[in-house]
């Protein structure tokens, strides 16, 4: 039996849904499954829990492991209008927030944090749903105060704010030294 993942983001089932049912249904233990990949069950259940940012690599070797291949689907995105209300904000953005569960207030109490996670580990559309809510103005506002651990994130993130007109960011974390 062949099965076809595919990941589009206006699917009824997402692909962390499609890899949990999968596994169930071929009996495999999320420990066992993790032990066929090379990776922590604990990686695993977040990919299982709502992850949307998938490495190829790794979800070929989830696919191989569950006897599936990947097919990779590229479609035009669709965009709706922003969240009507802070709820639905906090709904369509909730799943990046794995560690502390995002809350209204963060909003208005940590907006650089929830921008921060946003553009580190969300979609084109989580942007553009914090564009909507807060307005653009705001938003680079806010862009302009994170701190991103990827350089070439800062560095994206510079020319956008030079292009609008707003003044520079933090400078990104420090990057770590591996010791040979």
């Amino acid at each position: 039996m062949n099965i076809i993942i595919i990941y589009n983001n206006n699917m009824q089932e997402d692909i962390s849904t499609i890899i949990r049912k999968r596994r169930r249904d071929c009996g495999i233990s999320l420990a066992d499954l993790a032990r066929r990949v090379g990776t922590s069950p604990a990686t695993l259940s977040r990919y299982e829990r709502g992850w949307r940012r998938f490495e190829l690599y790794t979800l070929e070797k989830i696919a191989t492991a569950l006897g599936c291949r990947v097919k990779v689907n590229f479609e035009p995105l669709r965009y709706t209008r922003g969240p009507k209300n802070i709820s639905s904000a906090v709904a369509q953005l909730n799943r990046l927030f794995w560690d502390q569960k995002l809350k209204k207030r963060d909003f208005t109490q940590h907006p650089v944090w929830v921008v921060e996670r946003v553009l580190e580990y969300g979609s084109l559309q989580d942007v553009h749903t914090l564009i909507s809510f807060m307005g653009k103005k705001r938003f680079y506002k806010y862009v302009s105060q994170c701190r991103f651990s990827s350089r070439k994130t800062t560095d994206f993130w510079k020319q956008i704010l030079s292009q609008e007109n707003v003044s520079c960011m933090k400078r990104s974390y420090p990057r770590k030294r591996w010791l040979s």
